[in-house]
């Protein structure tokens, strides 16, 4: 399966320079309607606790909601060729797209609570408030590994957005990162690192070689002699846009280091 990421030139040499991929939790989306939000139906009551305290349902489901937002996810699409997805992620057409093999970037693995193959992006006008006569409780399910069982319930925590999102096709893989930290800022086996940015933090997936198959460069990218030179070392392809003189169209020619 290949899937696509538009970034600016500084995130592109962060994930070439590292060979890891940045997982983001959803309080640091762009978009506060675009956050996990169990269903209210799903705590119809209120109740006591063990030391006499008592909670009401729309607590137990802020909690529920603040325990799945410690997720991460990470945001791709199905095309590299979208105008205004080049204008607003891709750094107004300075940056660049990345092509992936999710299959050989462990996107596709049921490690994760989403993998990409699930992960498709459900655009509607309003939230879906369906109400069932039983509801498991969201945040007690599973076992932090992807359940088909529970693919219903994670499309409507992680997967529905407002309909005007619907040019960027977008497709997430999601990683429950709760239990991936629990000794420092890189896991075990060194597979997820915690990053630290000048204004969130993100985690990184590491991305084993051939994971990056090409990279598309944007008509106004200024750095690719540092392009070829990674290249090089890691055989992805480059292609460089183009604008269409008479269309809105980009195209994309492949680029080739003459012989010297």
């Amino acid at each position: 399966m290949i899937v696509y990421k538009y970034v600016s030139t500084a995130a592109l040499r962060g994930i070439v320079e590292s060979c890891r991929l940045g997982f983001t939790r959803p309080i640091d989306f762009n978009d506060p309607f675009d956050q996990p939000r169990v269903l209210r139906s799903a705590y119809p009551k209120g109740m006591n606790t063990l030391f006499d305290s008592y909670v009401t349902g729309e607590e137990m489901a802020s909690r529920a909601d603040a325990t799945w937002g410690q997720c991460a996810v990470a945001s791709f699409t199905r095309t590299y060729d979208n105008g205004l997805m080049w204008s607003h992620y891709a750094d107004s057409h300075r940056g660049a797209v990345i092509e992936i093999d999710a299959n050989v970037a462990g996107l596709t693995s049921r490690s994760l609570l989403i993998p990409v193959q699930f992960g498709s992006v459900i655009y509607m006008k309003r939230p879906n408030r369906d109400t069932y006569e039983r509801r498991t409780k969201i945040a007690e399910i599973g076992d932090h590994r992807f359940d088909i069982e529970n693919y219903e319930l994670l499309q409507r925590l992680f997967l529905c957005k407002p309909i005007s999102w619907a040019y960027e096709e977008e497709i997430r893989a999601v990683a429950d990162i709760r239990l991936n930290f629990w000794n420092g800022r890189t896991t075990f086996d060194g597979l997820w690192k915690e990053i630290e940015l000048a204004d969130r933090t993100i985690f990184g997936l590491t991305l084993p070689k051939r994971s990056i198959t090409r990279i598309f460069a944007g008509s106004r990218f200024s750095e690719m002699e540092w392009l070829k030179e990674q290249s090089k070392l890691f055989g992805f392809e480059i292609m460089a846009a183009v604008p269409a003189v008479e269309t809105y169209d980009l195209s994309f020619n492949p680029v080739v280091d003459l012989p010297q």
